[in-house]
């Protein structure tokens, strides 16, 4: 993980000086998003240009975290309607 706060870099985290932390999940620079995930798997888009005046300190990945994106339990049970007598085996 680079330690470097000038520039978002993706899959990093973050502290925001009020306690909030987050991780960057994509880097549009493009369009000038920054698209984040808060521990508590909460999206967030923030503007490029104000990538520097949030104060974000890059820190080591929270110890609780599951490395789910935008809430995808991996447990959860995504019921497919497929039944697997129909599956063709090549």
């Amino acid at each position: 993980m680079t330690l470097n706060s000038d520039e978002p870099v993706e899959g990093n985290w973050y502290e925001l000086p009020s306690g909030e932390i987050f991780t960057v999940v994509t880097v549009d620079e493009d369009d000038g998003i920054v698209e984040i995930q808060y521990d508590d798997a909460t999206l967030d888009e923030i503007e490029l240009e104000a990538w520097e005046d949030l104060g974000a300190d890059p820190i080591d990945p929270p110890d609780e975290w599951a490395g789910d994106y935008a809430g995808f339990d991996e447990d959860e049970d995504l019921d497919y309607d497929v039944d697997p007598d129909e599956i063709e085996e090549e």
